[in-house]
């Protein structure tokens, strides 16, 4: 960590890292970091976090949330082959708390949490790849350690559920939308709880790209929240939610995949971020209205995970084993511009208070007097 790039780093395993974050123990917002059976659970302190736990889980870790403070603190959510887990602290240990009963071969890859039947209290939204279906589990009434999470439904949707998020909405219930595969073909399908049960709404079929990542929140400007999703070939959709599900934004290509999408705060603004193999992280002001991002961070870590604080700071998960906490741009950071007709390297040297070698040695540029309309440079921020 430097005064310049203020962040913190640190391995907790070689696998896969996912990421969760809440008011656990701080209410500055506490970190969760998941790889096989292994959690393991961070705190603040000052410009740093420390280990407060580290969690044996009984199976590998398939999927992590953080939440469902109906009863404080936060709880620490794990999806595994056949269980949903919960953790809680209590008198400064982390301990077990609520769990499921088995489900054999569920395969629980995919957690959200919202309050989808109106009761004012959360509900966990478990995406069963195993099971082709969706799982919706309440809180028991009585916040006790050791009792059963209560199974709300298991609604059965058309094809192998990989991702499901919770979408919010203005005078109205909470859908649900699942990212399922169908016979090689990607869908998202939504539901909506009725007193008769969970009704389907509207849907995508045959999308134009495998989907690796998907989110959502207030990304178009209009009432209520949206969707984002990922996909395979380095882009990300924006999907307007209503009466139908409609793409209004599609991305730059921005890499070989999209694996991590978030929306949340990052210092004092509300952003999408989107991160990549390649270790960038792409920022989004929201609502979405460009292709472009605003700004790109590099990262030397191929990205797995996104998640934010409560008190704005952005959380990494790595493929390979680590964790990272950024709470300013780096100072590798940058933003990418899209050449328009007549612009010349010196122009946007001048224009972006930056220098001509910089924009060259950042792009890699051979040619430095042949710059095309239509190319996207980074900019190197000053």
């Amino acid at each position: 960590m430097n005064g310049k790039d203020p962040q913190w780093e640190a391995r907790i395993n070689r696998g896969p890292v996912l990421i969760g974050s809440g008011r656990i123990i701080s209410n500055e917002g506490d970190v969760v970091a998941a790889t096989g059976h292994h959690i393991a659970v961070f705190t603040p302190q000052n410009n740093s976090y420390r280990q407060l736990s580290a969690i044996n889980a009984p199976a590998e870790v398939l999927s992590l949330a953080v939440g469902m403070g109906n009863y404080t603190p936060d709880h620490i959510i794990a999806g595994t082959l056949d269980q949903i887990l919960t953790w809680s602290a209590r008198e400064g240990a982390i301990v077990p708390f609520w769990s499921s009963p088995p489900e054999p071969e569920a395969r629980f890859v995919s957690l959200a949490l919202g309050d989808v039947n109106g009761d004012g209290r959360l509900e966990i939204v478990a995406a069963a790849e195993g099971a082709g279906a969706f799982y919706v589990y309440e809180q028991p009434e009585k916040p006790e350690v050791g009792r059963n999470l209560e199974l709300l439904t298991i609604h059965l949707v058309p094809g192998a559920p990989e991702k499901v998020t919770v979408i919010e909405r203005t005078g109205a219930l909470p859908l649900i939308a699942v990212a399922l595969l169908e016979e090689g073909n990607w869908g998202i399908v939504t539901f909506t709880y009725t007193e008769k049960g969970f009704m389907s709404g509207p849907f995508l079929e045959r999308l134009p790209a495998g989907l690796t990542a998907m989110t959502s929140g207030r990304l178009t400007g209009e009432p209520g929240e949206d969707l984002a999703w990922g996909g395979d070939d380095g882009r990300v959709r924006i999907v307007a939610v209503g009466e139908t599900l409609s793409t209004v934004l599609t991305t730059d290509n921005l890499g070989s995949t999209i694996s991590a999408l978030a929306v949340g705060r990052l210092g004092t603004r509300d952003v999408m971020v989107a991160g990549t193999p390649e270790g960038h992280i792409f920022i989004y002001p929201v609502p979405v209205f460009s292709r472009s991002p605003e700004q790109v961070i590099t990262l030397e870590i191929p990205v797995n995970d996104l998640s934010f604080t409560a008190n704005g700071r952005l959380v990494v998960g790595s493929l390979e084993g680590r964790v990272l906490v950024t709470w300013m741009s780096s100072s590798s950071s940058f933003f990418l511009h899209r050449v328009r007709p007549g612009e010349t390297l010196w122009e946007l040297a001048n224009r972006y208070n930056t220098s001509v070698e910089a924009i060259i040695r950042l792009n890699g540029l051979n040619n430095p007097d042949r710059i095309y309309p239509g190319e996207l440079l980074k900019i190197p921020l000053p």
